[in-house]
């Protein structure tokens, strides 16, 4: 199947879209603001989180592999669907980034960037 097949697919899945309401707490690390985030699902059992009005992060899995996918949406005959811009990150890339966001290298570029 070509990428643009998949994307087509996936286009099509996608807009039968179903939010369902889930919160999930953060954890009160140093630094964070305690702020809850609220996981949506679509028809296809994907969790999703809104990073903005035009902005995604979609938990999913293809050819069997979870994938977290950051990706930019738009709203085309009421229904938000996913563009082309994007990153999907298997397992491993993910926790690769989460640890180097935790460990506060990407939060201590930010504030010498400030300065």
């Amino acid at each position: 199947m070509s990428l643009q097949q998949s994307m087509k697919k996936r286009k099509e899945r996608d807009e039968g879209e179903k939010p369902v309401k889930q919160e999930v707490e953060e954890d009160d690390d140093e630094g964070e603001s305690g702020d809850e985030f609220e996981v949506l699902k679509n028809d296809d059992g994907d969790s999703y989180l809104e990073l903005s009005s035009k902005r995604r992060l979609t938990i999913r899995t293809f050819k069997s592999n979870v994938l977290v996918d950051i990706r930019e949406v738009y709203e085309k005959d009421g229904k938000t669907l996913p563009g082309k811009k994007g990153i999907s990150l298997n397992e491993d890339q993910y926790n690769t980034l989460r640890g180097i966001i935790l460990s506060g290298a990407v939060d201590a570029e930010i504030e010498k960037l400030k300065a």
